[in-house]
């Protein structure tokens, strides 16, 4: 077996962090997924932002929503268009980690830095989505205990399934990166500096990897990377490489 796929818990819960650049792009796929489907899904947006005029250009907002936290805004007019009951919190996501801990709550991440990222790598079940100029990446995953994976390596010719993958966090080498202290925020970026279309494409990588959890309940390609200049999307499949991350 050189690819296995991963059986998905039935997630109760789905916590979004960062409704900004990738995440006001995120939440209206998500909206469509809940509504279209039925799911019994509760799903809080959280942002520690509110809407500015400069966020109407980049992210997904209106005029009228300037000045309104950006996790109420999108919330309030997904719930009005989809009549989903999206709950929002302005404030940070590692606040409300305390909500279902364990597998059936999923926590996606839409943040700028790495240290937004750090306190969601050991949640359990996480999915991050990042980009740069063209160039992005979703990546799913559920642990860094290298026991774990490392059982999993050890039943790999004994099943076609695996129940653990390595977190983001490892497979991106996040521990080796370092962020700057005083960050451009995205909405700040010319788009020559950061493509105006790789926040949608980051949102749209990560919608295809939430559908084969939620819809499909299990997962083939936990990671998803994208090239905007190429016009190109590459799957990343469950490996015996993966697993050593």
């Amino acid at each position: 077996m050189n690819r296995k796929t991963y059986l998905a818990p039935q997630f109760r819960k789905l916590l979004l962090i960062g409704t900004g650049g990738t995440g006001s792009y995120l939440a209206p796929g998500l909206a469509k997924l809940v509504a279209g489907y039925r799911l019994k899904l509760e799903v809080l947006l959280v942002d520690p932002d509110v809407v500015e005029e400069k966020n109407c250009a980049r992210q997904n907002f209106h005029s009228w929503e300037i000045g309104q936290a950006k996790a109420e805004a999108i919330a309030f007019r997904l719930n009005q268009q989809y009549g989903v009951d999206f709950g929002f919190v302005q404030g940070k996501g590692e606040d409300h980690f305390g909500h279902y801990l364990d597998r059936s709550r999923l926590i996606v991440s839409c943040v700028d830095t790495i240290a937004a990222r750090k306190p969601c790598k050991e949640q359990g079940p996480w999915l991050d989505l990042g980009n740069g100029q063209e160039t992005g990446q979703a990546i799913y995953g559920t642990t860094v205990d290298k026991k774990l994976l490392a059982g999993e390596l050890e039943r790999w010719d004994t099943s076609p399934h695996v129940g653990h993958l390595p977190s983001p966090y490892k497979v991106a080498g996040m521990g080796r990166l370092r962020s700057s202290k005083r960050q451009t925020s995205c909405a700040d970026t010319p788009f020559a500096e950061q493509g105006i279309f790789a926040n949608e494409w980051a949102a749209n990588a990560g919608l295809a990897i939430i559908h084969q959890l939620l819809i499909k309940g299990e997962l083939t390609t936990p990671a998803i990377y994208f090239d905007t200049g190429k016009g190109r999307m590459v799957s990343g499949f469950i490996t015996k490489d993966l697993l050593s991350h």
